[in-house]
């Protein structure tokens, strides 16, 4: 090799050649002047697209990456180093980092949680502060300021209702924006607001009668109805606003029974009637138009048309919680012959069962949504897909007391704070794999 090396005959680039990557140690040749001109011929014909690309950045370009490079490097700098802050509307919204994925705190700033809903892609909140709307980024816009002195809250996609219950104001809104603000004449029961312009609202009269209303989006009577015996508990209603079922609980001889009345908007009367004996009913949903499902303390059953079965029995388990989706009903159950064995169930839209699997742990919360269910337990949450697997849990969650699932994210809420976590994913069964119908 040295022998080539220290050959002084140098092979001058032919036009169709590739470049000289190395030149000899007799770089004082004369033929040195003809290689560089010929080097330069080779990079004039170098394509004038990449020339293009290659081109200086102009200064503001330069000083937008250095101003992004700056930001990247800070924030990554304070999210390794526990989180940072900063305000929205007043109040601290704190974001950290855990050992499996980032989250964000909120501080409610209030002693007293009414209600805890989903919400576009966050959740929405009443507390004795009024509403408070929080994105699933950590953004927070503060709605209307109450002075109720029992608010309650019933949500229907982008529409919200906050009553007083016990007493007689209301006030409607949509896409967080005040529409409406009524008073009745009787102090308010429940009320079930539909995604178009018509709610029901169940009040009791002067004379401790139940009467329910069927209202448009002025505030307009529609039709009016008795309650024939007993007292309405829960009004539930069509998504298009035409039916409505109401609950009614009568006590007579020292027992309990249930009825479910189903009205339409069009009559003053119900055209359908479902008597429970020995039963509370725990909640009614629409569906749809001709289906409801009834969750009772005994039984779940499935209303179609002015026909009704039994869709599932606990035997000798209690229900604990109970909830409602568009698209499916998850219940809960304990049998108190295991200590912490509790049964999820979920039912599809036509009614039916789609699986029961045992869940172990001392559950605190549910919230079912439209591809999964999660549950919240004493010290940990549990997310289970439409075909009961489990694909998602956060561990080491202490002290709260109610869940929100919405799209990929959970939230869990305890007396003082909202926390986020991923609802699938960091499961201690390596083997749990996340289903396509979570993502």
């Amino acid at each position: 090799m040295k022998d080539e090396e220290n050959k002084t005959e140098l092979h001058v680039v032919g036009e169709d050649e590739e470049p000289i990557t190395e030149i000899p140690d007799d770089t004082k040749d004369k033929r040195h002047d003809e290689r560089k001109r010929k080097a330069a011929r080779f990079i004039k014909k170098i394509d004038s697209k990449r020339m293009k690309d290659s081109a200086r950045l102009s200064p503001f370009a330069y000083a937008v990456i250095i101003v992004l490079i700056f930001v990247f490097v800070y924030v990554i700098a304070d999210i390794s180093s526990g989180g940072f802050i900063y305000t929205a509307n007043g109040r601290f919204v704190s974001f950290f980092t855990d050992s499996s994925s980032q989250s964000f705190s909120v501080e409610t700033n209030a002693d007293t949680i009414y209600d805890f809903e989903s919400y576009g892609n966050g959740f929405v909140m009443l507390t004795e502060n009024g509403i408070s709307y929080v994105k699933k980024s950590g953004d927070i816009s503060s709605g209307q300021q109450l002075t109720y002195s029992s608010p309650s809250m019933e949500i229907n996609k982008d529409r919200v209702v906050v009553y007083d219950r016990g007493n007689t104001s209301y006030l409607l809104m949509r896409n967080e924006n005040l529409y409406s603000q009524q008073k009745t004449d009787e102090r308010i029961i429940d009320f079930a607001l539909s995604e178009k312009d018509n709610y029901a609202v169940a009040v009791r009269d002067q004379n401790a009668k139940s009467v329910l209303y069927g209202m448009d989006a002025k505030g307009k009577v529609i039709f009016q109805w008795n309650c024939p015996h007993g007292y309405i508990t829960d009004v539930s209603i069509t998504s298009s606003g035409g039916k409505v079922a109401v609950t009614v609980i009568n006590a007579e001889n020292a027992v309990l029974d249930s009825t479910v009345y189903i009205l339409d908007f069009e009559y003053d009367s119900a055209y359908a009637q479902f008597d429970y004996k020995n039963e509370t009913v725990l909640g009614a949903k629409f569906l749809t138009n001709r289906k409801i499902q009834v969750v009772t303390d005994k039984n779940v059953y499935l209303i179609s048309g002015k026909e009704q079965k039994v869709v599932y029995e606990y035997g000798t388990a209690d229900i604990c919680f109970s909830d409602f989706s568009e698209k499916y009903t998850a219940v809960i159950t304990k049998d108190y012959s295991h200590d912490d064995y509790y049964l999820l169930s979920l039912f599809s839209k036509t009614g039916k069962l789609r699986y029961s699997v045992g869940i172990n742990g001392k559950v605190r919360g549910l919230s079912v949504s439209d591809k999964s269910v999660a549950v919240l337990f004493a010290d940990k949450t549990e997310t289970y897909s439409k075909w009961g697997k489990l694909v998602g849990s956060a561990e080491n969650i202490n002290h709260f007391d109610d869940i929100v699932l919405n799209g990929n994210y959970i939230y869990v809420l305890s007396a003082d704070t909202v926390r986020k976590y991923p609802a699938y994913g960091n499961i201690s069964d390596s083997d749990a794999v996340v289903e396509d119908e979570t993502k």
